[in-house]
């Protein structure tokens, strides 16, 4: 069956090579990615097999869980952040390379968000999970808003590191190397709360459905936490760098992450088992 004009079909074939051991489980990819490179990857919190997934060359959109994918509304810009709150899921942000634009439809249109940062190449992003117009932003240094980002204030205390940011409940994060550092008040202050034994942070998405899960991508693959960040459990694979990580809004076991070669791994349990 021939598939419609736009629809990148991903076949597993080419991946089966692609075999890790997490555990004693052997999983393969569910899905390759056809792009440039591989930056963010978003559960739909509305439906959980609408997933998007940003690059270089912008969104593309899958609607069977990550298995097919197509072209998204938005093309031919940087899209480094994708961001929700459940709080407002209609809403989703994406941020990159001087780009700054908002959905209000869950990613049918979008628009340039108007704001007043410095500067427009925005490497990190995030919402808090209970106030979608609180967001937070790395560009050249680390930012606040609370009003859906048209104005900005520079935070007091800059946490170091790339800029990676994530929001948890009550608590905000950023990466430096393997450490976690966290902020609980809204990034006035920063403490490291931890150091990753499989790494460098990489990536990083926290549950809304249960604040205390966090998944982490690694240089070694997938690492766990259930304690709000204290303490982590490796997944693995090991070897296999996480550059996106997703979990869903609803169920902290739904997550997928995409390795730096794009292949996707889903699981629905919190890695106890893998989709194949």
């Amino acid at each position: 069956m021939l598939l419609p004009l736009g629809l990148v079909f991903i076949g597993l074939l080419g991946w089966l090579a692609s075999t890790y051991l997490m555990g004693d489980e052997a999983i393969t990819p569910i899905a390759a990615l056809d792009a440039p490179d591989f930056h963010s990857i978003l559960i739909d919190p509305q439906d959980p097999d609408h997933i998007l997934f940003g690059s270089h060359t912008g969104i593309q959109e899958s609607h069977d869980g990550g298995v097919t994918w197509e072209d998204g509304a938005l093309r031919n810009v940087d899209a480094m952040q994708l961001t929700v709150s459940l709080d407002d899921p209609e809403t989703i942000y994406v941020t990159g390379h001087d780009v700054f634009q908002v959905s209000r439809d869950g990613g049918q249109t979008w628009r340039p968000q108007v704001h007043d940062l410095p500067d427009a190449d925005i490497h990190g992003f995030t919402q808090d999970l209970d106030n979608s117009q609180r967001l937070y932003a790395f560009a050249n240094g680390t930012f606040a808003s609370e009003d859906g980002g048209a104005t900005w204030r520079s935070l007091p205390d800059q946490p170091t590191g790339s800029g990676m940011l994530a929001a948890g409940r009550d608590v905000l994060y950023s990466a430096s190397g393997p450490s976690l550092l966290s902020s609980r008040d809204r990034g006035m202050t920063w403490q490291t709360l931890s150091t990753l034994p499989s790494g460098q942070v990489i990536s990083l998405a926290v549950s809304r459905s249960d604040p205390l899960t966090l998944y982490a991508g690694t240089p070694n693959g997938i690492a766990k936490s259930t304690d709000g960040g204290v303490t982590w459990t490796a997944l693995g694979p090991q070897g296999v760098p996480v550059v996106a990580v997703t979990v869903s809004s609803t169920d902290s076991g739904q997550m997928l992450f995409v390795s730096n070669e794009g292949a996707i791994y889903r699981t629905d349990d919190g890695g106890e088992t893998w989709r194949s």
